[in-house]
């Protein structure tokens, strides 16, 4: 939409709140009520002088904001829609960062508030640019089989009619009793209908194929003397199945006292060599014609686009849909809102069913990413499931940002009378559903307080019975809050920016500042450098290969660490980010509690906002160097342990020859190479000293407007 038409339609609103119609403004104006009309409507012949001409001429109380807006030079951010939800406080950011350049243009800025000047410089263009882009996301995560697409699409309107949605059929992606989403799948709101596949590597799918393979040879060797062995080597239920279908080796449905042979084993018998029968089996996927990666509808009639979507999605979802090979990822556009009311951009995300554990690199990054609502699916009976609590416990472990709860939220997904099974501490049973609720609420709070994950937001829903509106209503709220948190940051960055400049004219303000500086100086230098603690980065790699499923333990070690459901890489990480964590958190701690001792001294109140931006800017020193050091890790391993064939070869072989302990045994050769391999961590320990400069030491001096004494960017 150009500017005109934005001006055009608020200046038309405006008029209309005067309760004046075209030819009285016209009047008013001494003008035509056709130019009146022409303006309205967004004539790009008209400038901003005759818009202001227009408001002179209304002359109603309100229309000085629209002045405001009309009139604004954008020279730090780019213009925003004067129909974006935060235009006022984007416009108050510009601003801000006009007085902040014309501060740092003059000749002799004070030292002392020379770097708090570039501070929040930063700070106001950073929250500026989160809330210039309206898109956000809603991601639901959960176990396999705990109804958390059911859910997505019931208060995302992804069904084929509203009035048959409750009884579940209708459903627009794929869903059943669980392992069913073959992978993540986006839905946009767009212009039609379409399907957009972004396809697993031909190598991965020739992997997974061979997988499949060896179970069913495995299988077909079974006898009664001689049963199959404990090792699995199936793929997921999902992926088998649609590995099936894509080389027409499905099943058919088994039937009270019918015999019926697996296709696959047919092909077994006629080729017994697992090399050949793997061959013959890769042949019939035909990935050299399954190129395509877009479809779309291409009607008009909305409901045969809903009814196409289904049956399309299925069939991609399912390995049905020929010309498409195994989706690695899925984009489903949409003509319609899929978050009714709200003003910004939904995306919906349904991650894949979480198996045993949550703690994988796609689902940590949904609770990491800020622009993200991450809807915790849980069982009623259990809620909160043990993955979720093992993945909030992990992200409060590894994760200094504790900012990811204020936009996750626990969904409770009630089955039909679950809710009015519950009884409260007297023994009287639920009377209503909503009274069911509000006990198990109780439960859930508890358990979560246990965790360490007090205060998270506790919601219910059952996808039959429930009116979806309140719960899509629940989740635009939490954006709005999210949003709403950083524009009230961004009013405090500039409000900053005032005390900063009414401090440049108080000699004893300048001294206050001088004095904090001086003591931030001194601090940074008394910490120069981070304490060594005996934990290795790899401890909490060597825990999990230790304790998760030996089938997922063996992919991993097939793919050389890398599989969907257990990346060693990111472990390694997560590691070393824990680790730094802990390392930097006493002193963060310690200069966090004298900041907050000054905020609270009345003398020092002409520096308390810069305090308050120090103390916000602290947070972020910190995650960024956690961060930082979660990269160097996996930076610095993985291109070696990644080549480490004789550990992943002598590891994978482990697997299904009756060792007692195949899981310790990996656990035991990897530990092995980390040892063997003590110059890595050697590597990895200089980078997290030279981060601790760059990311908070650094930053400190900066802001305190003083230069290091040394090059922060030298490794120690």
């Amino acid at each position: 939409m150009s500017l005109n038409i934005e001006i055009g339609g608020l200046l038309a609103k405006a008029r209309e709140r005067a309760s004046l119609t075209q030819a009285e403004l016209a009047k008013r104006w001494q003008t035509s009520q056709t130019r009146v009309s022409r303006l309205e409507a967004g004539d790009p012949a008209f400038e901003a002088t005759d818009h202001l001409a227009y408001l002179d001429a209304l002359g109603s109380p309100d229309v000085e904001r629209l002045r405001d807006l009309i009139s604004a030079e954008w020279r730090h951010l780019p213009r925003p829609s004067l129909l974006h939800p935060d235009v006022d406080g984007l416009l108050k950011a510009e601003e801000a960062l006009e007085r902040l350049s014309q501060f740092l243009a003059t000749e002799d800025v004070p030292r002392a508030v020379a770097g708090q000047a570039e501070m929040l410089s930063r700070r106001i263009y950073e929250f500026a640019d989160y809330l210039r882009s309206l898109h956000h996301r809603v991601a639901f995560i959960g176990d396999i089989g705990v109804g958390k697409t059911t859910a997505a699409c019931r208060q995302a309107g992804l069904v084929l009619s509203p009035e048959s949605a409750a009884d579940l059929r209708g459903i627009l992606l794929d869903t059943g009793g669980g392992r069913v989403t073959l992978c993540e799948v986006s839905v946009l709101s767009g212009s039609s209908f379409a399907i957009d596949v972004e396809p697993l590597p031909d190598e991965e799918v020739y992997r997974l194929v061979a997988d499949f393979c060896r179970s069913v040879k495995v299988a077909s060797e079974a006898t009664d003397d001689a049963p199959a062995p404990a090792a699995d080597y199936r793929p997921a239920e999902e992926v088998e199945r649609a590995i099936r279908n894509m080389c027409g080796l499905a099943r058919p449905p088994r039937r009270k006292g019918v015999i019926h042979t697996d296709p696959a084993a047919d092909i077994l018998a006629a080729h017994p060599e697992l090399e050949d029968f793997r061959a013959e089996v890769a042949a019939k996927l035909t990935l050299w014609r399954r190129t395509r990666r877009q479809i779309a509808y291409e009607g008009a009639d909305e409901a045969q686009g809903r009814q196409w979507l289904k049956e399309t999605f299925a069939a991609i979802n399912n390995g049905r849909h020929s010309e498409f090979s195994l989706p690695g990822r899925i984009t489903v556009t949409v003509p319609f809102s899929i978050s009714q009311g709200s003003a910004y951009e939904v995306e919906l995300v349904d991650t894949r069913g979480v198996d045993l554990s949550a703690v994988r690199p796609d689902i940590v990054a949904q609770l990491k990413d800020r622009r993200t609502v991450s809807v915790l699916c849980s069982r009623f009976n259990s809620a909160p499931d043990i993955s979720l609590q093992g993945l909030l416990q992990h992200m409060g472990e590894t994760e200094v940002d504790a900012s990811f709860r204020t936009r996750a939220l626990v969904l409770v997904l009630a089955r039909p009378g679950e809710a009015l099974e519950m009884r409260d501490d007297s023994g009287l049973g639920a009377q209503s559903a909503e009274d069911g609720y509000d006990i198990k609420r109780g439960h859930v709070e508890d358990a979560l307080t246990k965790i360490g994950s007090g205060g998270l937001d506790v919601e219910f829903f059952d996808s039959t019975a429930d009116d979806p509106e309140s719960l899509t209503q629940t989740l635009a709220l939490r954006i709005g809050q999210i949003r709403a948190a950083h524009a009230t940051s961004m009013v405090a960055a500039t409000r900053a920016v005032d005390q900063m400049l009414a401090n440049v004219a108080e000699a004893q303000a300048l001294a206050v500042l001088d004095e904090i500086n001086g003591e931030l100086t001194i601090f940074a230098n008394r910490h120069s450098l981070l304490r060594r603690i005996d934990l290795p980065v790899h401890e909490r790699l060597i825990s999990a290969l230790r304790f998760r499923h030996p089938r997922t333990v063996w992919a991993a070690t097939r793919r050389s660490g890398m599989f969907w459901n257990f990346d060693v890489y990111q472990h390694i990480g997560d590691g070393a980010a824990a680790q730094t964590k802990r390392r930097c958190a006493p002193i963060i701690h310690g200069l966090r509690e004298i900041l907050e001792n000054k905020l609270n001294n009345p003398e020092l109140e002409s520096a308390h906002d810069f305090i308050g931006q120090l103390l916000d800017d602290l947070s972020t020193w910190e995650a960024d160097l956690v961060e930082a050091a979660r990269h160097f890790a996996v930076s610095i391993y993985r291109p070696v342990l990644k080549d480490a064939d004789e550990l992943w070869e002598t590891c994978e072989d482990y697997y299904g020859i009756g060792r007692s302990d195949y899981r310790g045994d990996v656990a035991d050769a990897v530990q092995s190479w980390f040892v063997d391999n003590p110059e890595l961590a050697d590597k990895v320990e200089r980078r997290i000293q030279r981060s601790w400069k760059n990311s908070v030491l650094l930053k400190m001096r900066n802001a305190a407007g003083e230069a290091p004494a040394e090059d922060a960017t030298s490794a120690p």
